[in-house]
């Protein structure tokens, strides 16, 4: 074989090396939740292209991950509360293999395997998301983690997928972890003879600012409204004001909420 003709059949593999490089390099430029979200929507896309994408940190559990922040794409978000656990984790049967096995988790719809639990891929299939390459990046203690999920990958999925899980999720974590800090709210500063607001609480509020109701935040968070209904009272009472709409007011004045 001539050495032009070796050249030839090592172009494509150097071309996407360079692709993988510059996708790397641009992802030392994100500060925020946003650019994450455009750099996926972007740059990311012509080398792994998804329909829908969620990504975000957690705790890992024994077959599971509970949830501390989320970013979603073009994804519907009534199929994370569909199969959230009363603990609040997020479970599904391509999260539990990966929780096991730390390594990417390749997953076709309509080839699932007898291993997949049916009440969950009737779910799945119900929200049209067709497919899975995911992959994370865990602590040294094996407890918390980020997670990255992509669906409707226009192609088959190969090893070639998993390969590039393997180099881009490390960068993406450090990429993810850096934006999300960027949003991390701070503490509510002290007031006389209140409380400081728990993180739970500071999750209401910014549902309360979406103008949710009690029953919607229950629906959301998989609590009854009647320990919602609780939760709003210890806010109000915290920030010393008589309604909802004065503790979504108090609550961005002190810097509780964006």
């Amino acid at each position: 074989m001539s050495a032009l003709m070796i050249a030839q059949d090592e172009k494509p593999y150097q071309d996407e090396r360079a692709t993988i490089l510059s996708i790397i390099e641009s992802a030392l430029h994100i500060r925020t939740p946003e650019q994450f979200l455009a750099w996926t929507e972007g740059e990311l896309q012509n080398l792994f292209p998804h329909g829908a994408l969620i990504c975000g940190t957690g705790q890992i559990n024994r077959h599971s991950i509970s949830t501390r922040q989320l970013l979603f794409k073009h994804f519907p978000q009534q199929y994370i509360e569909a199969i959230r656990q009363a603990d609040n984790g997020i479970q599904s049967p391509v999260m539990a293999r990966w929780v096991r096995e730390r390594q990417p988790q390749l997953f076709e719809a309509d080839s699932p395997g007898n291993d997949i639990d049916a009440g969950w891929l009737a779910i799945f299939r119900a929200y049209d998301l067709r497919n899975i390459a995911a992959h994370g990046v865990h602590d040294l203690n094996s407890n918390v983690t980020s997670y990255f999920s992509f669906f409707r990958i226009p192609q088959r999925l190969t090893s070639r997928h998993s390969h590039l899980l393997e180099l881009l999720v490390p960068h993406m974590h450090i990429a993810l972890t850096r934006a999300l800090a960027a949003e991390q709210l701070p503490s509510l500063p002290a007031l006389p003879g209140a409380t400081e607001i728990t993180a739970r609480e500071r999750e209401i509020l910014g549902w309360l600012q979406q103008g949710k109701s009690n029953w919607e935040i229950a629906k959301i968070l998989g609590r009854s409204p009647h320990t919602v209904k609780h939760q709003v009272r210890s806010i109000l009472v915290k920030l010393r004001v008589n309604n909802r709409t004065q503790a979504v007011s108090k609550a961005i004045e002190l810097g509780v909420v964006g």
